[in-house]
């Protein structure tokens, strides 16, 4: 696990007219990403159909609304591509022929319902009032009325003598407007300018307020039925012309033209699909090209040469989601180590000690076992709350309250150079593991002579100059000055020249202040810790102070502060530590990321079967 695993090479030889059903059988693995062997021998299967493929997006565009309501092909496509695309647009044509009558007869409904409705709404507002709505339907044909919603705060410099009355409404506009009706049509053309919506009275709306709004409520039932029927008459059509069957191959052929485009020509019938799996022992393949039931050969063959192979992390399901810290660097290369093993220990360390509460962590894992089902990644927030918990005991702090459990270990605003201390220790192993971890890809790189001529001298300085400064009376002095010569003969060996060793000092200068400011950022661990627990100490003190049930309301609230505030401030920080501390010591993310090949289109579900 402590090495990423680098993809196989496969290669597929089928049929030119299976070519498309092939390859999508193998999308659907989600275990290949797609590469040609020459390049130079590449052609595009669905040239002949280019055209095709384009007035099938148009028409998709236009009328995916409509189709989605049917069930596309779940079957396999099974025809020559140039084949599938005529049957598809030629039935797609016949019913485009019956179904835009109706078509515009429902958009022609939806948008009176619109209209009917804004204009209900604006009558609400208006019942009660003093306004007499019938002398507004009375009026004509020398005057006229319309309504108008406008973004709030528009100003609406209407011409003389035209008259508007403000209507009540929520987030917007609306005004009531009666004048000429020869000048109204300048007055819409300035509600349209400033970006309103006209909403106007159909001839057949009379009467008084009452009156009118029944008549609406009367007339947006009839649509909505008229809306059911029609709606049901494109469902009958989609059906009566098979449109799901073409639909869905027209799909398949839209998804390999989008994403694949290209495949290696191996004769006048035959076609190559090749490139790399993640798929290591072809077991998933070869059961993807026995439920194609296509004419296939399956093989795994040394990449060609100058292939360079994705890299790919292999974990256990528990630690997937700590992949997410080695994959912000991209993925380790095949001659670097793969951190997420360590990082499952690592990083719950950080995040509980700088979190340490009993309460706050368990809030934490009831929240992330809550949220796993939907994300994954939140398995993340039950380790970390799990570790948060644990320290919580040793600190004997339960929602920031330090007298209901007793300190396993001890409280740290009562012993904040131990607090402080503590994961300075846990930096100079953390970076000293790093360090053998670069030493691991050096071995796998071929470089071990000289990282343990150069590299093992660094890492025996470092432990020395912690050794003198942490533990003076011991006399560490002399591993200190072992590591140095160590280095400086290391460097005169590799470079064969005294220039050389002393180059190799300048670079020592940088690499050493580095490693100290590398270790002096995890005080920032202790720090924080100390900060969470002042945070709490406060809350708690506020609460105390506080009468009845306002105590119980201010350590609620505060712990639900502390809880979002520190818990995403902790995160920031252990990412960081991680990253730019730990990782910085072996980790460049040189590897190809692997980018298996999209799964074609599925089953688009909406309404009747």
């Amino acid at each position: 696990m402590l090495r990423p695993l680098a993809t196989r090479w496969f290669e597929v030889l089928c049929p030119r007219s299976e070519a498309v059903h092939t390859l999508a059988e193998l999308a659907r693995t989600g275990a290949v990403e797609l590469e040609l062997r020459a390049p130079e021998t590449a052609e595009q299967p669905l040239a002949a159909i280019a055209a095709g493929i384009a007035e099938y997006q148009r028409l998709a565009q236009r009328y995916q609304r409509y189709w989605q309501r049917g069930r596309l092909r779940r079957g396999p496509l099974l025809a020559a591509p140039v084949q599938v695309m005529e049957r598809a647009l030629t039935r797609i044509a016949a019913w485009q022929r019956e179904a835009d009558p109706l078509i515009d007869q429902l958009q022609a409904c939806e948008e009176e319902q619109t209209g009917l409705k804004w204009l209900e709404q604006i009558i609400g507002k208006v019942r009660g009032s003093t306004l007499d709505f019938a002398r507004v339907t009375d009026s004509g044909p020398m005057l006229g009325t319309f309504c108008a919603i406008l973004p709030a705060g528009t100003e609406l410099a209407l011409p003389e003598p035209l008259l508007a009355r403000s209507v009540p409404w929520s987030d917007e506009d609306c005004w009531m407007i009666l004048g000429p009706a020869d000048r109204l049509d300048a007055a819409k053309a300035q509600v349209k300018a400033q970006h309103g919506r006209l909403v106007l009275r159909p001839a057949w709306l009379k009467g008084d307020a009452v009156t009118a709004l029944a008549r609406i409520r009367a007339r947006r039932n009839f649509l909505s039925r008229r809306a059911v029927h029609l709606t049901a008459e494109l469902d009958t059509l989609f059906d009566e012309y098979s449109l799901g069957d073409s639909l869905g191959e027209a799909e398949w052929l839209e998804w390999f033209s989008r994403r694949v485009g290209a495949l290696e020509r191996a004769g006048e019938h035959l076609a190559w699909i090749t490139g790399w799996t993640d798929d290591l022992h072809g077991e998933r393949l070869a059961a993807a090209l026995a439920r194609a039931d296509t004419r296939a050969l399956l093989r795994f063959a040394p990449p060609p040469a100058g292939a360079r192979p994705p890299q790919v992390l292999h974990n256990p399901a528990w630690l997937k989601p700590f992949e997410l810290f080695a994959r912000a660097l991209g993925v380790p290369g095949g001659d670097e180590a793969d951190p997420t093993p360590l990082l499952a220990v690592v990083v719950p360390l950080l995040f509980g000690y700088m979190f340490g509460d009993v309460g706050q962590g368990l809030v934490l894992v009831a929240v992330g076992l809550w949220l796993m089902p939907r994300f994954p990644m939140a398995r993340l927030m039950v380790l970390c709350g799990a570790s948060a918990t644990l320290f919580g005991f040793l600190f004997g702090s339960l929602f920031g309250i330090e007298h209901v459990i007793p300190a396993l270990w001890l409280h740290p605003l009562e012993h904040p150079l131990v607090v402080l201390a503590v994961p300075l220790v846990f930096a100079v192993a953390l970076l000293s593991l790093g360090q053998l971890l670069a030493g691991f890809g050096a071995l796998a790189a071929g470089h071990a002579r000289h990282w343990l001529a150069v590299d093992a001298g660094m890492l025996v300085l470092y432990l020395g100059l912690v050794g003198m400064l942490a533990l003076p009376d011991l006399g560490l002095g002399w591993l200190a000055l072992l590591g140095l010569g160590w280095y400086i003969a290391g460097s005169y060996w590799i470079a064969h020249k005294l220039l050389g060793a002393l180059a190799a000092l300048g670079h020592l200068a940088e690499s050493g202040l580095q490693l100290l400011t590398n270790t002096l950022s995890f005080a920032r661990v202790g720090a924080f810790a100390l900060a969470h627990a002042a945070l709490s100490a406060a809350v708690v003190t506020m609460a105390a102070a506080a009468p009845g049930w306002a105590a119980v309301l201010i350590l609620i609230l505060g712990n639900l502060v502390i809880i979002l505030l520190e818990g995403l401030v902790v995160s920031i920080q252990t990412t960081r530590l991680v990253l730019f501390e730990f990782f910085n010591r072996f980790l460049k993310g040189t590897g190809r990321v692997f980018s298996p090949l999209p799964a074609p289109p599925a089953l688009v579900t909406g309404g009747p079967s």
